[in-house]
């Protein structure tokens, strides 16, 4: 006797068919999910890798700012005469490119709450050059020009003034074809002025109080003739940018950095 054989009805293969659908979607949801999560993880980390070398590389040469090296003593005895951090010329300088405006503390009452796109300064590079001589290779800086972040390679030592941005020899630090530099801030206002010739039995401000805590800040109130003071630099500085072909992708790095060599100055 033979046995009765049934086969799936059509509903029953239906209902397989939209199961096998429902997982099969399920598995390519999870698969499309993983790959692009895994893109932007590739894309984000490009990016970070990208802005951490820009800012490693500007962190470590900023320190450098006003170096004076050679066989000299004066360098020691008379650090005021340093031919690499001269106020208004080679010392660090930091400049707002959209308004030409130099952002700097030196003396009284400056503007510490702006920043700037540019900074500028020199150093005593002895790989090129005299030891011991400004030379156009000593006087370096960086920017912010059309989406990238520039380094000036030399500017013009026979210059009274190296605080123009639009001077000098520039070279692409971030890859323009990769990634837009949005923002490129430079703040000083963590910077300190101290006067040493306080306490000196005189009241400086004019408020009736002599020799009082305020007068040996020289951000406060202006030093006198041949009062010699000293300036701590201190840069904060901040990049954010995103990738050229996905501006969803988008990163911001900060970093505060003291500039190595004070800048001492005698008050004309």
């Amino acid at each position: 006797m033979r046995s009765k054989q049934t086969g799936l009805s059509l509903v029953e293969m239906m209902v397989s068919i939209t199961a096998g659908l429902i997982v099969v979607l399920g598995v390519t949801s999870v698969y499309v999910s993983t790959i692009s999560s895994s893109s932007n993880t590739l894309k984000q980390s490009r990016l970070n890798q990208e802005l951490a070398t820009i800012m490693t590389v500007m962190s470590n040469d900023i320190r450098r700012a006003g170096i004076w090296q050679g066989s000299g003593t004066s360098r020691y005895t008379s650090p005021q005469n340093n031919p690499f951090s001269v106020p208004g010329n080679t010392a660090l300088t930091v400049v707002d490119q959209s308004s030409n405006t130099t952002i700097n503390p030196f003396g009284a009452a400056w503007p510490g709450t702006s920043s700037g796109d540019c900074i500028l300064y020199a150093y005593d590079d002895t790989s090129t050059g005299t030891t011991g001589t400004l030379d156009d290779t000593d006087i370096v800086g960086f920017r912010l020009n059309n989406g990238v972040i520039q380094m000036r390679s030399q500017g013009v030592a026979a210059e009274t003034n190296n605080d123009l941005c639009s001077t000098g020899s520039w070279a692409d630090m971030s890859d323009a074809q990769a990634i837009t530099i949005t923002t490129l801030s430079l703040n000083m206002v963590k910077s300190a002025c101290i006067n040493t010739a306080e306490p000196n039995g005189i009241d400086d401000n004019g408020n009736g109080t002599v020799d009082e805590a305020a007068e040996k800040n020289c951000y406060s109130v202006a030093p006198s003739s041949n009062d010699i003071t000293t300036e701590t630099r201190q840069i904060d500085i901040s990049i954010t940018a995103q990738l050229k072909n996905d501006a969803l992708i988008k990163l911001k790095l900060d970093q505060s950095i003291r500039v190595r060599n004070d800048l001492v100055k005698i008050t004309p």
